[in-house]
């Protein structure tokens, strides 16, 4: 009877504000549960994290991935979408994770592939708001003599929200795989196409536009050289009074800058594919390291507006 108390009292605590970063009334707050974290601007949603695995009817688990929401407090990600169940607000992910010649699940599609969320911790920085993870990535495909699975990877990941300027908010996603074991390689899907890695899945209105440093881009099947940054235009929710502008912006220190983009005008996420069809090694001593900044625009797309942040980032 006692243990069950202590667990019911410990699951109420879990579903409380445990962390406001500093006394008073900071810019974000963080309403935290079990398994997940929520980033608040005063009433309004900013931010949210996934700690815990979710599924839909016993498929699709996953965590590890954001999910967003505009300065309104409107949600602009996608989660189980009805085209395509295993994409989830914002993600990185590939097809092939590969040690040797092993594959291991396919942790884009959340096959047979498991987050273990070992840490996250919030601070309040000058600049916002920082996320910190370390997730170890592992997959059934792949066992100890004991038929445990054996984490392949440490991914430690940091997410810093900047305050708010005026009609702007930037997110910056700092990603790094580090390998635990040898012979580790990662690679999109296997097709002509080449998805994987950096993909926000965000709900795309009818009259999305699509602008690059080259001027508007049409989506095509394929990857595409866009440049280093990408700039969604439309009206992202119905409650909108004029269209607002979501930029996806690439780090020059990523290693095949500027990456090439897959886009799409409905039904999927937009993707900085790396490193390609073609799976390429990750060995312990070169983590990889991937950063993106996502910036939210109350009002339309500016070109120099985003040639500036592009070159500050």
């Amino acid at each position: 009877m006692i243990k069950t108390v202590t667990k019911s009292l410990a699951l109420i605590i879990s579903f409380v504000i445990i962390n406001y970063l500093e006394a008073g009334n900071p810019y974000y707050s963080v309403v935290r549960t079990q398994d997940y974290l929520m980033v608040m601007h005063q009433d309004k949603p900013v931010l949210g994290y996934r700690i815990l695995p979710r599924s839909k009817e016993g498929k699709y688990a996953r965590n590890n991935y954001v999910d967003l929401y505009n300065q309104h407090g409107y949600e602009i990600t996608e989660d189980f979408p009805a085209d395509h169940l295993h994409h989830r607000g914002i993600f990185w992910a590939w097809h092939q994770v590969l040690v040797g010649d092993q594959r291991l699940g396919d942790s884009w599609e959340c096959r047979d592939f498991t987050w273990d969320s070992k840490r996250v911790n919030t601070s309040r920085t000058g600049s916002g708001l920082q996320i910190e993870t370390s997730t170890h990535w592992s997959s059934p495909d792949y066992l100890n003599d004991q038929g445990i699975e054996i984490p392949v990877v440490l991914e430690e990941t940091k997410i810093l929200v900047h305050k708010s300027k005026k009609t702007v908010r930037m997110i910056d996603f700092h990603i790094i795989i580090n390998p635990l074991v040898d012979g580790l390689k990662l690679g999109g899907s296997e097709n002509d196409k080449g998805y994987g890695g950096f993909s926000p899945r965000i709900a795309l209105p009818v009259d999305i536009r699509f602008w690059s440093e080259q001027g508007e881009v049409t989506p095509q099947r394929t990857a595409i050289e866009a440049g280093p940054w990408i700039n969604l235009e439309g009206t992202f929710h119905e409650n909108d009074a004029k269209p607002s502008a979501i930029a996806i912006i690439c780090h020059p220190a990523n290693p095949a800058y500027p990456d090439k983009w897959i886009l799409r005008a409905k039904g999927s996420m937009q993707n900085a594919a790396y490193p390609g069809q073609h799976a390429v090694a990750v060995p312990k001593e070169k983590p990889l390291e991937l950063r993106y900044r996502i910036v939210l625009q109350q009002n339309g797309h500016d070109f120099q507006r985003l040639s500036r942040w592009s070159k500050r980032f």
